[in-house]
């Protein structure tokens, strides 16, 4: 964001204003972020969350549709969650005024005569479900959501973790993902192991839009779920998101195809700085223990986040003069360029 001149107001009318012209000017508004698990979404029911520096509600009528909207009175900016919903009318706690669940306002109750104009509507917000949760997207120009193919090829084989709530930037949580160099500090006799440190070189490159990093491989202490004795592993990862990132996971050639999962990273910003992340994994295998990836998922999960907060600067500088790079950061610079070759903005620093 651009720096308020010293010696001028940083009120909230001056923040807010300068917040408006950043998003508005971000391809990042047309992008879909995850909001909530779709199982968490009953009918009659509403959530409340904060995306992109706003706050919205998420509103499921009894009649199971959808609504999302800016959790503020459009009257006098009252908190709508605040209030109360019975399946049919959301109700603002400070005037009464009540909206059905398509966001048409149907009643003023300091004016029971009159029908409420159409300019006392909610404003709908797109929203969709897919992979299990419900996404959101704030632009007027919607793009597609991520690339998770392996979603659909093996039904009923993904398993979500999340959200897990980190105080970091999008940018900087998704480049940790795609970087394999600190697995034997960060994710020690986990993914990897000292003196097992050397990165070898991939391939990156850019299909249909979307950055690929290819014939990645490294030395694992427990490659695959029978091969325990220490070995090479072999992944893939794709950004077609500028906020998440997936990656295929082989673990040994021996294994065969059905050792091989799935991840999905998504990162949904409440602001530049503190994310909601969820991860999808999902497993060929349909004998594997979903339970049991899930639970050494939250572990290598956990051993990253102290060191993603601890990042200074918190925005991700796409300058590549701003740090310095070694040979194995092909992929997190070739990231920072696909970033900045998009006019993404959001949560980098330029």
């Amino acid at each position: 964001m651009t720096a308020v001149p010293s010696g001028h107001p940083t009120d909230d009318v001056t923040r807010d204003s300068m917040l408006a012209v950043t998003t508005e000017r971000d391809g990042i508004v047309d992008e879909w972020f995850p909001v909530i698990d779709a199982a968490d979404v009953a009918p009659g029911s509403w959530h409340r969350f904060e995306l992109l520096d706003e706050r919205y509600v998420l509103v499921c009528g009894s009649d199971g549709e959808v609504l999302v909207t800016v959790d503020t009175c459009p009257h006098r900016g009252a908190q709508l969650s605040l209030g109360s919903f019975d399946g049919s009318c959301i109700a603002c706690p400070y005037h009464g005024w009540q909206f059905d669940t398509s966001g048409r306002c149907i009643g003023q109750p300091a004016h029971p005569g009159i029908e409420p104009p159409r300019v006392a509507d909610l404003k709908p917000i797109a929203v969709q479900e897919c992979y299990g949760l419900w996404w959101v997207c704030v632009g007027e120009s919607p793009r597609n959501l991520p690339v998770y193919d392996d979603y659909h090829h093996h039904p009923g084989r993904t398993i979500s973790l999340g959200p897990k709530v980190l105080q970091a930037t999008g940018p900087r949580i998704v480049e940790n993902f795609l970087d394999m160099a600190h697995f034997p500090f960060v994710h020690a006799d986990y993914l990897g192991q000292v003196p097992h440190t050397e990165v070898r070189d991939y391939d990156v490159g850019v299909v249909d839009g979307e950055l690929r990093f290819t014939n990645c491989v490294f030395w694992q202490p427990n490659p695959g779920p029978t091969d325990i004795g220490g070995g090479d592993v072999y992944y893939e990862y794709g950004v077609s998101h500028p906020y998440a990132a997936r990656l295929t996971k082989k673990p040994t050639l021996a294994e065969g195809d059905s050792a091989t999962f799935s991840l999905l990273l998504m990162t949904s910003p409440v602001s530049e700085t503190q994310c909601r992340v969820w991860m999808l994994t999902t497993l060929a295998d349909p004998a594997g223990d979903l339970e049991s990836f899930n639970a050494y998922n939250a572990v290598i999960f956990d051993q990253d986040i102290v060191t993603v907060e601890s990042q200074r600067p918190k925005l991700l500088p796409l300058d590549p003069r701003a740090e310095v790079h070694q040979r194995a950061d092909r992929g997190s610079t070739a990231y920072r360029r696909w970033l900045s070759q998009r006019g993404f903005r959001y949560g980098t620093t330029p």
